[in-house]
C-alpha cells in the first residue's frame, strides 16, 4: 500500500510541472512600444532616448524587422515594438519616421 501511494505522490508532481510548463509555453508574448531618437548604434544594440529625456535599451538582431527595410542613423525618430526575454528589451519591429 506504501509503495502504490509513493508511486501515486510521484506521478501527480510530474503532473504538475508539465502543466506548469505548458501553461508558461502557452501564454502569449506581450509587446511593448517605445518612441525617441536613436541615440546609438552598435552590433546587437540599439540605443534610444525619448521625449522625456530616458534612455532605453534594445537587443537588436536577424529577426528584428526594419521599417523602411534600412537601419536606422543616428538622431532619427523611431517606433520600436519590443518584448521582454530574460530581464531584456529585445526590438522585434524598428518604424524610422521621415524626417519633417
Amino acid at each position: 500500500m506504501k509503495k502504490n501511494s509513493k508511486n501515486w505522490l510521484v506521478l501527480m508532481v510530474a503532473v504538475g510541472i508539465f502543466v506548469a510548463v505548458g501553461l508558461r509555453e502557452a501564454s502569449a508574448q506581450q509587446y511593448f512600444f517605445f518612441e525617441g531618437k536613436v541615440e546609438n548604434l552598435y552590433k546587437d544594440q540599439l540605443t534610444v532616448k525619448g521625449s522625456k529625456g530616458q534612455t532605453m535599451y534594445f537587443a537588436i538582431g536577424r529577426r528584428t524587422v526594419y521599417i523602411p527595410s534600412r537601419l536606422p542613423g543616428v538622431g532619427e525618430r523611431v517606433k520600436v515594438t519590443y518584448y521582454l526575454r530574460r530581464g531584456h528589451n529585445v526590438a522585434s519591429q524598428v518604424e524610422i519616421f521621415s524626417a519633417k
